[in-house]
C-alpha cells in the first residue's frame, strides 16, 4: 500500500513540476518587457534548465503512470468502468502532445541560442524563437492542467 502511494505521489509531483515550470516561465517572460535585453537574458538562463527538468519529468510520468495502473489493477475487486479507459486514453494523448511540444520547445531553445550567439545580442530570428518558446510553454501548461484535472477524476474511480 505504501509503495503504491509513493508511486502515485511521484507521478502527481512530476506532472505538477512540468506544468509549474512552464507556467512560471510564461508568467516571468510576460512580466518582463518583450524583446528587451533582460527578456533575452532571462530566456537564455532559464530555458535550458527548464527543458532539462521537463525531460526528466516527462520520462518519469509514463513509468509511474504504468506503476499506478498495475497497482490499481491488483488492488481493485471490480473491473474498471469503461469511462476509466476513455479518460486514461485522453490523458495518454495529452501526454503525447505535451511530449511533442517539449521536443519543439527544445528545438526553439536551440534555435534561440544559436541565433543570439550568431549576432551576439538581439535579432529577429532569436526573438521569434523565444516567442515560439513562450507559446509552447503556455500550451504545455494548459494541456498539463487538463491532464492533472483528468487525473483527479481517475483517482476517484
Amino acid at each position: 500500500m505504501a509503495l503504491g502511494a509513493v508511486v502515485l505521489w511521484i507521478h502527481v509531483l512530476c506532472g505538477v513540476v512540468w506544468v509549474g515550470t512552464c507556467a512560471s516561465f510564461v508568467l516571468a517572460a510576460s512580466a518582463i518587457a518583450a524583446e528587451s535585453a533582460e527578456w533575452r537574458a532571462f530566456a537564455m538562463r532559464a530555458a535550458p534548465r527548464i527543458n532539462r527538468i521537463n525531460v526528466v519529468t516527462a520520462c518519469t510520468i509514463p513509468l509511474t503512470g504504468l506503476g499506478n495502473l498495475v497497482y490499481l489493477g491488483m488492488t481493485r475487486s471490480t473491473p474498471f468502468p469503461p469511462a476509466f479507459f476513455a479518460v486514461l486514453s485522453l490523458k495518454v494523448l495529452i501526454y503525447c502532445a505535451m511530449g511533442i511540444m517539449l521536443a519543439a520547445s527544445m528545438a526553439a531553445e536551440t534555435a534561440m541560442r544559436a541565433d543570439y550567439a550568431q549576432d551576439e545580442g538581439a535579432n529577429e530570428a532569436g526573438d521569434g524563437a523565444l516567442r515560439r518558446l513562450v507559446r509552447l510553454y503556455g500550451l504545455i501548461a494548459a494541456f498539463g492542467t487538463v491532464a492533472l484535472v483528468l487525473g483527479l477524476w481517475l483517482a476517484g474511480t
